[in-house]
């Protein structure tokens, strides 16, 4: 394993692509800011245990090209993380030998600096098979406070990634910090991450994740909510600006997971260099990791610097309608200003405090008639 960063650093996704990994790396060096720690990814099929996304929407590559990937980062001296962060539970002898099996070659052949796993069950299995190898608690294992990290303190994780919504709730990811340093355990926190606060499909999308191959009505559910309540794109947890990682840095946030292995490989350059730069002048939504069949930062516009100073000030009371009424704030704010915009004839006005659909056009219009079919307002 590489030596630990001083400071903070930046988790990135894996897409078995060498020469966007070492452009990436030249165009860090090029200024001073958040260094790239780690690289972390899985094969498409997941084997017995599967991962965070959908099969058809990551890189395919072959055993020995990741084997030979994995060497290449160590001579750049980047750690590897493999994922087994589906949820999972172990069904009967057959599939635990499977499971095994499966371990053990990544242990031995691709040998990784680290595993992000959700399920508590399977982290002590991998206890079981290696005493050493560092374990990632997964953002899917749902850890919302500090009482929630203590029920993994037996697997002796070294890292974890607490539940999207963390990003904006500071008393609860203070308080994970808070356990995590007294126990050896650093704290990484989403930043491209775009899921909607306190999303009532988490646990269901990734289930599906767990056992189908598409995903894309979850996609688009959530993009369609965003759509008709437009606060939500600013209300997500897990979507931290590049300029706001320093004020998480001095709750003592060690990394910052960028997602997107679902994306084209070239599109991680330029997120890269925003958040080792901490600095962005462009769509935010460019930034995040989307699915990429939406095409979101093609007809969704939100001026990443006209949000200076909107997470400083964010409600923490825990009270949903103050975190509501300051985000419908804000987006209001910039739709006068034209820093939101959508294409597609979209059109709002301001009606009680926030922004109403009034007008789409013939691309947005089935979508969204259909999901105020299933989920009428």
């Amino acid at each position: 394993m590489t030596d630990q960063q001083d400071g903070s650093g930046l988790t990135i996704p894996c897409h078995w692509n060498k020469k966007i990994i070492e452009q990436m790396i030249r165009q860090t060096k090029e200024t001073t800011g958040i260094p790239i720690s780690e690289v972390y990814g899985s094969f498409a099929d997941g084997g017995p245990v599967g991962h965070g996304r959908s099969k058809l929407s990551v890189q395919s590559v072959l055993k020995q090209e990741a084997i030979d990937f994995r060497k290449s980062l160590r001579d750049l001296n980047l750690n590897f993380t493999y994922l087994l962060n589906a949820p999972f539970k172990f069904t009967d002898l057959k599939q635990k030998e499977e499971v095994d099996q499966y371990i053990e070659w990544i242990l031995k052949e691709l040998q990784p600096d680290a595993l992000t796993i959700t399920s508590h069950e399977l982290m002590q299995r991998v206890r079981e098979i290696d005493a050493n190898i560092n374990i990632h608690i997964s953002t899917i294992a749902g850890i919302r406070n500090g009482k929630d990290l203590e029920k993994f303190l037996d697997v002796k994780p070294n890292r974890v990634l607490p539940h999207h919504d963390c990003g904006k709730k500071w008393d609860d990811l203070k308080e994970i910090i808070e356990v995590g340093e007294k126990h050896g355990i650093e704290t990484e926190l989403l930043v491209t991450e775009s899921c909607l606060f306190q999303c009532p499909n988490r646990e269901a999308h990734y289930m599906h994740l767990a056992n189908k191959t598409n995903d894309e009505e979850f996609h688009t559910n959530c993009n369609i909510r965003k759509i008709l309540n437009p606060r939500e794109f600013l209300l997500a947890g897990g979507t931290i600006r590049p300029e706001d990682t320093a004020f998480f840095e001095k709750m003592g946030v060690k990394y910052f997971k960028i997602t997107g292995r679902s994306k084209p490989a070239e599109w991680l350059p330029e997120v890269v260099r925003a958040y080792h730069e901490r600095n962005y002048n462009g769509n935010l939504i460019r930034l995040l990791g989307i699915d990429p069949s939406l095409k979101a930062e093609k007809w969704i516009y939100i001026d990443n610097k006209s949000l200076d100073g909107f997470i400083e000030h964010f409600p923490q009371t825990n009270i949903h309608e103050e975190e509501k009424k300051y985000a419908n704030e804000w987006m209001i704010k910039l739709y006068e200003n034209e820093k939101f915009k959508l294409n597609d004839e979209i059109e709002y006005i301001v009606e009680n405090g926030e922004l109403k659909l009034k007008g789409f056009g013939e691309k947005v219009e089935p979508i969204i008639e259909s999901e105020l079919r299933r989920h009428p307002r």
